[in-house]
């Protein structure tokens, strides 16, 4: 409806500027009709945005114009004015667009708090490393095509789509009476697509999508039926024509700003959606800022859109991962004006190869590293920006970046003897130190392998078959080059007699608050010290650490002196 009352108020605009007294009244309607049914299938066709920035409309009110100057057989200025009007639109907003005028409100466009960097581990929270992601989306894809073909003939009509992944707290039944139940989990999920125009023509749905586990891959579903209920997607990118799901959004009345960034997600119930961003443009034809989401039920078309404060809590992303790297850049480049950006380069930092997106509690982070232009291997910090609000916060935490991440890790004997491939790393916390956790590949695709590597230490790097025989060999590594610095007198070894003022636990590493020690935070890991499992507080212990090493203390010894087998 909206791209049809534009339509019929552009060719108003054409009437009244064609009106003319020796002109055939006519003449003037069949123009008007014409006018108005080309700009109906245009709308239709092109799917412009209706607002000012969208220089496809101009550029329609521009031919609007000219068009209607074309039927009027007498010359009027007055006649011009739609078309002077467009064009000066045009070169206003053409004017405010450019970076090197506008940089100021470019670099506005993300504000970013400094925070301590010991703060991270409040946003970034220590996890059970059995919950990491094992893989990419290369190869949730190749196990969901191998769950596909178990089916005989499914694989010749549909195909897996784009690979989204998702945080889902949820339950659900699925084929065969099979009980899904998801507690903060990642998994990966895709569309069932048509294989081609003719599949889409004749079976016009697909009977649903697949799930692979992130953490597991071997955990993998081809879900046709939900709570009972078969699948039918109707809206996919593989489809066509009225069920392409812009149009679908397009024509449900979204029509007054952009959409971008379409992934195809599933609600707590198991139920298939679309979800697109919403944009604005704040900088003449640019500075597109995301404000909402629209969700699309790809069985029924039902469309919705919500603004940032009311999009469902299901829904990972609001932000998408192109416009947060260009409002970085933008942040970075122009943070002491527009000269130095140009000609000092003083403090001017860019963000390191890639975005990645992290998981923590249930919510989601673009996090990427932070570094000086011409700096192609080290970090000066780096960045996490909340998925869904835009909350940015800068950590001072220099190390490596995620391409040398990878290079480090290849080059460990684990992997370079065997040619081992790692993907891109996958930020963490483990005993609360910054870390990459990356998975290896063989020629075959297959993870094979597993790599954590500190952030800010090279040289702490652990590696194995394993998850856990990965992580074990670096807390040792962790534990080995602290252990270092004390013999070489960097850091002073400190042994202490106390009792535990807290204690709590996640996953294997235990943190404590120690009575005596004001502001100051122990970990240590039940691995090494399996006493930690029954200390509880108000035990008498004896610790021994490195007095400051790190803001969070590794434990050397922990003595539990109540404790007696």
């Amino acid at each position: 409806m909206g791209y049809i009352l534009f339509s019929l108020g552009l060719g108003l605009i054409f009437a009244m500027v064609a009106s003319n007294t020796n002109h055939p009244k006519a003449a003037t309607y069949f123009g008007s009709a014409i006018v108005i049914i080309s700009l109906i299938i245009n709308a239709f066709v092109l799917m412009p945005t209706i607002a000012v920035w969208d220089i496809v409309i101009l550029i329609e009110f521009g031919a609007v114009s000219m068009l209607a100057l074309a039927f009027a057989p007498e010359f009027a200025f007055w006649r011009l004015f739609p078309l002077i009007a467009a064009l000066f639109t045009t070169c206003l907003l053409a004017v405010l667009t450019p970076e090197d005028l506008r940089y100021k409100a470019y670099q506005k466009m993300l504000e970013v708090e400094t925070v301590a960097p010991q703060d991270f581990k409040h946003d970034i929270t220590p996890i059970e490393v059995e919950k990491l992601r094992a893989g990419d989306a290369e190869l949730a894809r190749k196990v969901a095509e191998d769950k596909l073909g178990e089916i005989a003939g499914l694989g010749s009509q549909v195909e897996i789509g784009k690979m989204t992944i998702q945080n889902i707290s949820g339950h659900f039944t699925i084929d065969n009476g099979v009980e899904l139940s998801f507690n903060n989990d990642l998994i990966w999920v895709a569309p069932l697509e048509h294989r081609s125009f003719r599949k889409w023509l004749f079976n016009r749905s697909t009977p649903g999508y697949v799930i692979v586990d992130a953490a597991n891959t071997n955990k993998r579903y081809l879900v046709t039926e939900v709570n009972g209920q078969k699948l039918n997607i109707r809206y996919g990118e593989q489809s066509y024509l009225w069920e392409k799901p812009e149009f679908r959004i397009r024509i449900g009345g979204h029509q007054t700003y952009g959409l971008h960034d379409y992934n195809f997600e599933i609600s707590p119930d198991g139920r298939p959606y679309w979800i697109v961003s919403t944009y604005v443009k704040t900088i003449g034809f640019s500075g597109e800022d995301a404000t909402g989401v629209v969700t699309l039920d790809a069985q029924t078309g039902q469309t919705k859109h919500y603004d940032i404060a009311s999009t469902p809590q299901w829904i990972d992303r609001i932000q998408p991962d192109d416009f947060v790297l260009k409002q970085i850049t933008y942040w970075g480049k122009y943070i002491k004006g527009w000269a130095n950006a140009k000609i000092n380069e003083e403090m001017v930092q860019q963000p390191t190869p890639g975005i990645t997106l992290v998981y923590s509690e249930g919510r989601s982070y673009w996090c990427t590293g932070i570094q000086s232009t011409g700096k192609d291997k080290s970090t000066s910090g780096f960045m996490l920006i909340d998925s869904r609000t835009k909350q940015a916060k800068y950590y001072e935490i220099g190390g490596v970046n995620e391409v040398e991440a990878v290079r480090i890790a290849q080059d460990q004997p684990f992997a370079k003897a065997a040619n081992y491939k790692a993907v891109t790393p996958v930020w963490c916390n483990i005993a609360n130190t910054l870390t990459y956790f990356m998975t290896f590949k063989g020629s075959s695709g297959n993870v094979v392998g597993y790599c954590f590597l500190s952030v800010s230490n090279r040289q702490a790097v652990g590696c194995g078959t394993s998850k856990q025989e990965a992580e074990q060999a670096y807390l040792t590594s962790l534990q080995q080059f602290i252990s270092d610095d004390i013999a070489e007198g960097k850091i002073q070894l400190v042994t202490q007699k106390a009792k535990i003022k807290s204690i709590m636990q996640e996953g294997d590493t235990y943190y404590l608050l120690l009575e005596g020690f004001k502001g100051k935070e122990f970990s240590a890991s039940s691995k090494f010290y399996p006493e930690l499992r029954w200390s509880k507080a108000g035990d008498s212990v004896e610790v021994k650490f490195g007095e400051g090493s790190v803001l969070t203390i590794p434990l050397q010894e922990f003595d539990n002196l109540d404790f007696a087998f």
